[in-house]
């Protein structure tokens, strides 16, 4: 009777838990096909790649090696235990007394996964103990602590409970075969007492039955058999009606991830001819941008480093995430009857938070730390492009900078034709356009250009070129804003004009590369120029000079003054572009000079609180954030100096050691300034 019972039972269950599973999933995937498209297609070997890096290996998870290891082992048994749950599930069709396995095609096989799957279960229910007491206890501040997330710990632990117990009950049957007439098929005997020789946790499991009688241990036996089912197809229903939806959606996501740079933002193609720009409603998203929702774990690991967080402001890029994925959940009627959203009273930037969208540096350390490769930047600039080109709802301090940009093509509004001149006169560099063409042209950026503070690292740097006998021309008044503020600030009208000037009056010119001082110059002429057809090799000066003290272009003195100095590490020029060790040779080539690290440094480190067009813009929340950077760049070696490479983290850090009082204990230089006093140029 049981052997018909079992698939009838087993049948009904999987259909109705199928059925229940393909119309959430019908929802979901409905939802992103009314999203814009993304071509996720490409580069398939280099996804694969990215994939098994990311999501397999997990290597995000271990820079905080303790809850990295315990989610990993989570994860990894959780995927090596799919093979259990199947053979489970292929025993309810097949009847009681099946021992198959999805793996009866290779007895040996079946047998080394049986000894790994037993010790397997038992990390994996430790590692949930782990995560229940994390949440219950220690309670880390980036966790979001939910019903939900004690719900699938329990569901995960009674995966593993059940199969103990009934792995246990079925081999302590073992002991009663062929006494007072309990018979059991000898296959299965023959099958049982193997798998126990292999299964030692569950094999001491069933030591805890001994006293029980053999129709106990079928009640227990069929009770877990069941009860293991259920939990595994309503586990399989509750992951995408919650948070937990990237169990099944985090391994996609980390193939679908760009591959393209980092720091380039995607353009609005056509924009003369759009009628809208940015987004404000969901359908405006693209599916890639909605999938990253379904896909956000909110393990807060986005927060670890973000400064605006760290600092007490609205943004936390965890829940504009979560936000996001919220107000779409909330609106999945009106997006798939093709209604706008913002009808209901209320818009998806509303939704967000204006005070969050504006309060994004785009350092990327959120998208550094995300074990499943969501990226924020681009959705908090498409919101910025809806506030500034179709809305004009930006600080006013926002629109005067756009405003100078637009007219004169630097934030202070100050005159075109003196870009650059001063270095014409001062030092005798010349005009690309009276020398015809060089090796490099020196891109000198706004700040090298108007502002005194990096007119004097401009002076180092170009003092140091010419000791080196390096042949460079600039463009001088030729020379537009890069537009790096204008794009992040969500004006790509503005961004793109400024890119095309430069490109044309680059085209005039016959160089081989591009110098530039400036992290967010580099990025933007490196990475987003290309998108306009401006494809060039493009120098920060910060490789330049280690190159050149490498080369021994540059000789330094065998001796100088004792000096304790921490870096500063730009996010553009290091999550953005990978510069960490070139701006640190330079220091540690220099003779006295001591360099000491902090914990936040590198690709961890912390923004100085200027990028994103921030530099331009006022704090009104929390506490500022370059004062907060520099409190933690004291924790190096009591630093007397502050280097940096940028000209707006030179600047942010200025003004937070000022703000603090510190002045007379700690300084601020670029290292193109160190580097020219030790030389003495």
């Amino acid at each position: 009777m049981a052997n018909v019972v079992y698939p009838i039972v087993m049948s009904v269950m999987l259909i109705v838990a199928l059925a229940f599973f393909v119309k959430i999933m019908i929802t979901k995937v409905q939802i992103l096909l009314k999203a814009k498209p993304d071509v996720r297609w490409d580069r398939v070997p280099e996804r694969i790649g990215a994939m098994v890096k990311v999501a397999f290996a997990q290597v995000k998870l271990f820079k905080e090696p303790g809850p990295g290891l315990m989610h990993a082992l989570i994860f990894w048994g959780f995927l090596m235990l799919l093979v259990r749950s199947i053979s489970i599930m292929g025993r309810g069709f097949a009847g009681p007394e099946s021992n198959w396995t999805l793996l009866w095609f290779c007895p040996t096989l079946e047998t080394i996964y049986t000894y790994m799957k037993d010790w397997t279960e038992l990390v994996v229910l430790a590692m949930v103990g782990y995560a229940w007491f994390r949440r219950a206890v220690t309670k880390p501040k980036r966790l979001t602590i939910t019903f939900s997330g004690y719900l699938v710990l329990s569901l995960i632990g009674g995966l593993m409970i059940t199969d103990f117990l009934y792995d246990g009950a079925r081999f302590a049957q073992l002991a009663f075969v062929g006494k007072d007439g309990f018979t059991m098929p000898q296959e299965l005997v023959k099958a049982l007492t193997h798998e126990q020789g292999y299964a030692p946790v569950s094999a001491f499991v069933g030591t805890w039955f001994a006293s029980l009688s053999p129709s106990v241990l079928t009640v227990i036996e069929v009770a877990m058999f069941w009860l293991h089912l259920g939990i595994l197809l309503f586990f399989m229903n509750e992951l995408p009606r919650s948070k937990h939806f990237h169990v099944i959606t985090s391994i996609p996501n980390t193939f679908f991830a760009s591959l393209d740079s980092p720091g380039a933002l995607a353009p609005i193609k056509d924009i003369e001819n759009q009628e809208t720009f940015g987004v404000i409603e969901p359908r405006e998203l693209t599916w890639k941008q909605i999938f990253d929702g379904y896909s956000c774990t909110e393990c807060g690991r986005c927060t670890v480093t973000c400064p605006t967080v760290i600092s007490g402001k609205t943004l936390s890029p965890k829940q504009l995430i979560i936000d996001t994925r919220e107000y779409i959940k909330k609106h999945e009627a009106d997006i798939l009857a093709g209604k706008d959203t913002a009808e209901s009273g209320e818009t998806m930037i509303d939704y967000v938070k204006k005070e969050a969208i504006w309060a994004c540096t785009t350092c990327r350390s959120c998208e550094e730390n995300c074990p499943v490769s969501i990226t924020h930047t681009d959705k908090i600039v498409d919101y910025r492009r809806r506030l500034t080109l179709m809305e004009g709802d930006y600080a006013p301090e926002i629109g005067t900078t756009m405003k100078n940009l637009e007219n004169k093509s630097n934030p202070w509004g100050l005159a075109m034709g003196e870009r650059g001149m001063w270095m014409v006169e001062e030092l005798g560099v010349p005009l690309i356009s009276e020398k015809g063409e060089a090796e490099y042209l020196y891109y000198l950026g706004c700040s090298a250009s108007f502002d005194d503070r990096n007119k004097r690292v401009a002076t180092a740097l170009v003092k140091l070129l010419q000791k080196a006998g390096i042949d460079f021309a600039i463009l001088g008044p030729e020379e537009a804003c890069c537009g790096d503020s204008a794009r992040r600030l969500g004006n790509e009208y503005l961004f793109q004009m400024q890119a095309q000037q430069n490109i044309e009056a680059f085209k005039q010119y016959k160089f081989k590369k591009i110098l530039t001082a400036c992290p967010h110059g580099y990025n933007t002429i490196k990475n987003e120029y290309p998108q306009f057809g401006g494809n060039y090799e493009v120098v920060h000066h910060a490789e330049l000079l280690a190159q050149l003290v490498r080369d021994g272009r540059l000789a330094l003195p065998a001796h100088g003054d004792p000096l304790r100095v921490v870096f500063h590490d730009s996010c553009y020029l290091g999550r953005y572009n990978g510069i960490y060790d070139q701006p640190r040779d330079v220091l540690k080539a220099l003779p006295g000079v001591s360099l000491g690290e902090i914990e936040k440094s590198r690709k961890n480190g912390m923004c100085c609180g200027a990028g994103g067009g921030m530099m331009w813009k006022e704090e009104h929340e929390g506490e500022r954030i370059n004062r907060v950077r520099v409190k933690q760049l004291q924790e190096a070696n009591n630093p007397e100096m502050v280097a940096s490479a940028c000209p707006f983290c030179l600047q942010m850090n200025k003004d937070g050691i000022a703000e603090l009082e510190l002045s007379d204990q700690l300084k601020t230089k670029d290292i193109a300034e160190l580097l020219a006093e030790r030389i003495g140029v």
